[in-house]
């Protein structure tokens, strides 16, 4: 691997292409939230509709996982992107031209198809051309990067909305994807690939998820990863927004707000959780209690809201995306389960199940809701009764993590993994 000194007028060069991807499929993960209301009214939409359609990203994003990881490992990421981004551009204008549910669901789906790499492209293309020593600060600059587009995609949406409608939104985005591709395409350096197995793809990519998904240490994450952190990102790219405005009572312009500034929440969580992991070996705090300690806290929080025990929206919802960032230390326990020829692999494995459990998470909330008003409840009521059922699974993977044991120490794991 080269010397820092030797890559780093390149830094610019590979960072910045793949962050300009990165920030474009956060806002189209988020944006949701926010055209949720236009999308309803036009297309009359109920919310397990609403639920599937904005579902239809996590769906096909955890759907190329796994295929993804042996792709990265076997053929040069900046190809993969580039590849998969034209999917992306393809969604986006399917979706400015849809006239009912199903071009909406599909060009949704295309979306997810097209920025499932954006994330892992950049982190294997990091380990490739900086040392061990950057990879934990260019991981941090990659999740500001994230939060980022998750603000963009809150009341700068909505501000766009009046000049551009949501269909102009779509075209946006399309145009800037197309010179994200562009960056990649001519400003990114040639990234050669690590060169791994010469197995047959589908044999590689096969063994290396039953290795992942039989790990002891992935089978205790599982329900954390679909009800808690799965949960999570389908609440802060949907159901956040119809909470907001429908228990609530907020307009729109300040449900937007609301969501801007949880957004920040968010972004600044990321910041402190990244400064708490460089000193967990110094406080000799252990990542297991760190994460049993940040979802139980999630899971008090979440209740605390849902009861408006503050009686304070923006306070009680900034309590919960506070903690989430501790969800993210799932990824750093998986890493450390397995050796380094399997990191890509155990990444999109693990990304895998916490996608699928947004998927499940946000079209089932729409059809707790759906079920609630069927049965008499207002549409506040139902969408009270789908947050209290995601604060139930929150505690179903709590007890889960906590009634099973952490997983031998990292060598012991190595061994089992090779």
């Amino acid at each position: 691997m080269p010397s820092s000194d030797q890559r780093a007028p390149q830094f610019a060069a590979v960072f910045l292409p793949f962050a300009a991807a990165y920030f474009l499929s956060y806002v189209m993960r988020s944006v949701n939230a926010v055209l949720s209301e236009p999308l309803t009214e036009e297309f009359a939409l109920t919310a397990s509709q609403l639920g599937l359609l904005s579902s239809s990203y996590f769906l096909t994003f955890a759907i190329m996982q796994l295929p993804l990881g042996a792709l990265l490992d076997r053929h040069s990421p900046r190809r993969v992107e580039i590849v998969l981004l034209m999917f992306a551009i393809g969604g986006c204008l399917l979706s400015s031209l849809a006239e009912g549910f199903f071009a909406l669901w599909l060009g949704r789906a295309m979306i997810g198809i097209g920025v499932s790499a954006c994330l892992m492209a950049s982190y294997t293309s990091y380990r490739l051309c900086f040392p061990a020593d950057r990879q934990a600060s260019l991981a941090s600059l990659m999740l500001m990067v994230g939060s980022f587009g998750g603000l963009a995609a809150t009341l700068p949406v909505e501000l766009l909305l009046p000049a551009l409608g949501w269909r102009g939104i779509f075209v946006l985005t399309a145009f800037l994807f197309l010179l994200s591709g562009a960056g990649l395409t001519w400003l990114l350096p040639n990234i050669a690939a690590a060169g791994a197995s010469r197995e047959p793809y589908w044999r590689y990519t096969i063994a290396g998820a039953k290795t992942v998904f039989a790990h002891p240490q992935v089978q205790r994450l599982i329900p954390v990863c679909i009800f808690t952190h799965g949960g999570f990102l389908a609440v802060q790219s949907l159901w956040m927004g119809p909470w907001l405005r429908t228990v609530e009572g907020q307009p729109a312009t300040e449900a937007a707000t609301t969501l801007l500034v949880l957004g920040i929440t968010v972004m600044l969580s990321h910041l402190a959780m990244s400064w708490l992991g460089l000193r967990l070996n110094r406080w000799r705090l252990s990542i297991d209690r760190v994460l049993i300690a940040g979802c139980l806290l999630m899971l008090l929080f979440t209740t605390a809201a849902i009861a408006n025990l503050w009686n304070n929206p923006l306070l009680a919802w900034s309590l919960v995306f506070v903690t989430t960032s501790v969800s993210g230390l799932i990824y750093a326990k998986t890493s450390l389960a397995f050796p380094v020829e399997m990191g890509g692999r155990a990444n999109t494995g693990i990304n895998f199940v916490v996608f699928a459990g947004a998927f499940g998470m946000q079209w089932g909330l729409g059809l707790i809701t759906d079920l609630a008003i069927s049965v008499g409840q207002s549409e506040a009521e139902g969408l009270r009764t789908a947050f209290i059922s995601w604060a139930f699974m929150q505690a179903v993977a709590l007890i889960w993590l906590v009634r099973n044991p952490e997983a031998p120490p990292p060598r012991q794991q190595h061994a089992e993994a090779q």
